[in-house]
């Protein structure tokens, strides 16, 4: 989750085909289960686009020619019980329905076990009607 105490650059990507888009699926060890958008942390010298497209391709493979910037949402939040900090860069980005489905339940490779990061589509309307936390807060919203 990056430095103690300090603000981490993210960028995060929704997969998309017509009306269905790939999270992640995560498991938090003190708070259960929850999803987010595939991604991560902007490396130093890049911009969050091509984070965006670096952490879709180091995660599940996948090339995409272009993301769309949705908005940027500020996140502070607890994982495993530890203070985080995030500003996020929210894209989208749009591949075939065949691509999408694909990626439904492949596991992130070569990450720790206890960080296990699986891809699941859903619809939009599945997805926001999930008991389980949608991450980082208020991406909800920037997806209607």
């Amino acid at each position: 989750m990056g430095v103690a105490n300090a603000t981490r650059p993210c960028a995060f990507v929704f997969v998309r085909a017509g009306d269905r888009l790939l999270v992640s699926e995560m498991l938090d060890e003190v708070d259960g289960l929850f999803y987010r958008p595939p991604g991560g942390g902007i490396e130093f010298g890049e911009t969050s686009a091509t984070a965006a497209k670096r952490e879709l391709r180091e995660e599940f493979g996948l090339e995409v020619d272009g993301v769309e910037l949705l908005g940027v949402l500020e996140s502070i939040f607890r994982h495993r019980g530890k203070a985080g900090h995030e500003i996020c860069f929210i894209y989208q980005a749009f591949v075939d329905a065949e691509i999408l489905e694909r990626l439904d339940g492949i596991s992130v490779p070569d990450i720790p076990p206890a960080d296990v990061e699986v891809g699941r589509v859903f619809t939009l309307d599945a997805l926001l009607a999930l008991e389980a936390p949608l991450y980082p807060d208020g991406v909800g919203a920037l997806l209607r």
